[in-house]
Formats: C-alpha cells, sequence, structure tokens
C-alpha cells in the first residue's frame, strides 16, 4: 500500500472519529460534506478536501469541548523539536504562546518565534523550566547539593 493510500485511510477514519465525537446523523454529516467539500460521501473527497473537513469537523469539537485555537500558536511546531518543547511547557504552565513570545522578546528582542534559532528557543526553554520551579511545576528533579 502507497504512502498515499495510507494517509487516505487515516484521514478518513479521523472523519468518522470526529462525526462520532460530535454525535452527527447521517443527514448532518452529508450536510458537513456537501458544505465543506461538495461531495456526498467522504470517499469522493481529495486529500485538499479531507483536510479541510478534518479542520472543519476538529474546531467543532473543540468549540464543544470549551477549547480555544491559540491564535499565536506558530505554523512550523511539527518541524522544530525546541518548539514542541516549549508547547509542552507552555501546556503544563497553562499558559498561551504569546507568554513565549513575550519571553523571547524580552531576551532577544525578537517577536516571531516560528524564526527563532535554536539558541534563542533554547533560552526560552530555560526560562520556562525557571518559570516552572518557581511554581513547582518542574518536571526536573532537583540537583543534589555535593557533601563535603
Amino acid at each position: 500500500m502507497s504512502a498515499s493510500e495510507d494517509q487516505r485511510k487515516a484521514d478518513l477514519a479521523r472523519i468518522h472519529i470526529l462525526k462520532a465525537q460530535l454525535r452527527l446523523d447521517r443527514e448532518q454529516y452529508e450536510a458537513v460534506l456537501w458544505t465543506v467539500g461538495q461531495v456526498e460521501s467522504s470517499a469522493l473527497l481529495d486529500g485538499h478536501g479531507r483536510k479541510r473537513v478534518i479542520e472543519h469537523l476538529q474546531a467543532h469539537v473543540d468549540a464543544a469541548a470549551g477549547i480555544q485555537a491559540d491564535p499565536d500558536k506558530p505554523k512550523n511546531i511539527q518541524a522544530r523539536p525546541q518548539l514542541r518543547k516549549i508547547a509542552a511547557q507552555l501546556h503544563a504552565a497553562q499558559r498561551r504562546w504569546a507568554y513565549a513570545r513575550g519571553v523571547l522578546e524580552q531576551l532577544h528582542g525578537k517577536r516571531t518565534i516560528e524564526f527563532a534559532d535554536s539558541r534563542e528557543l533554547a533560552g526560552v526553554i530555560a526560562a520556562l523550566e525557571q518559570d516552572a520551579q518557581r511554581h513547582g511545576r518542574s518536571q526536573r528533579p532537583a540537583k543534589a547539593s555535593k557533601a563535603r
């Protein structure tokens, strides 16, 4: 099976999972497919159409759960491990991306976290770790002092 066929199957499965989470009946589901993708069946969607339907359904799942998308979230988060680390730290601290951008600006004078280099991102990670320690959220064990 090709990678594109695997992706297609994964996308269709995700669409049906989201449909189940939203408890859509057949009529409602078909209305969503027609409104978003101009098709009567998810099997007829191309890759772009599947992506649009998934995004549409996911937005409704998030809205039902009271989750709002963070507009400051970097678009290249999946390509940069340091951004994923920052995302985990922000989640643990229950803070939004605007906080990380503020830290970056304080440390390096930059406002765009997507274009920060590894050294600058390491500074943000360190600052968030210090914040976590200060507020008792640190996941790192405290360093043991050497006995003299």
